[in-house]
């Protein structure tokens, strides 16, 4: 986990970190990108780089704790939500990870990678739970653990039709997350 900065340039400095690691992920990879790598492409010292991160690992946990957090940002969570809205959402999570540096390499990464991966599934069970209050708050006599499973269960299929995009571009985007919005919106009816 990163060290939290308070000043502006701290802030400027870590996300500067944050932008060069997700460019070189999509440059060399996650094997090869080295926190030697990631200081010199941001512009400061290997030691700048080790305040804020202990090491590879701790830096690329916070690359994708940052894009987790702005898709998970994304997800309407007022109720009766319609496919139409489901899928904007959808579509609107693959606008923000294209514009994030390395966005779809950070996506992968969170899979692959089995030191990232309770990254990707801390946030899934967080928006999962999210979903769940909001169903409980509308109907408190529903079912808990049927709702915990199709809420998580709906939080994979909009993660899965996302990374499907970036995995085969050739297929219709706004087709592959109608279709994921109509599912997601039965799991969760």
């Amino acid at each position: 986990m990163p060290r939290k900065p308070l000043q502006k340039r701290s802030i400027a400095t870590l996300e500067k970190l944050l932008d060069a690691a997700g460019e070189l992920l999509a440059e060399v990879g996650v094997e090869r990108v080295s926190t030697n790598l990631v200081a010199a492409r941001a512009g400061v010292t290997p030691p700048t780089l080790y305040h804020y991160f202990d090491d590879k690992y701790a830096l690329l946990t916070a690359l994708g704790m940052r894009l987790m957090e702005a898709q998970n940002a994304l997800v309407p969570l007022e109720p009766g939500q319609g496919e139409d809205t489901i899928a904007k959402s959808l579509l609107d999570h693959v606008e923000l990870t294209r514009q994030s540096p390395g966005g779809p390499w950070v996506m992968r990464m969170l899979r692959a990678v089995p030191q990232l991966a309770e990254v990707r599934l801390a946030s899934h069970r967080t928006l999962a739970e999210a979903l769940v209050q909001r169903a409980l708050a509308l109907e408190p006599r529903q079912d808990r653990a049927s709702l915990e499973r199709r809420a998580r269960l709906a939080v994979d299929l909009g993660y899965a039709a996302i990374e499907l995009v970036f995995d085969e571009p050739e297929l219709d985007s706004r087709e592959i997350m109608q279709d994921a919005a109509r599912a997601i919106r039965a799991l969760l009816a």
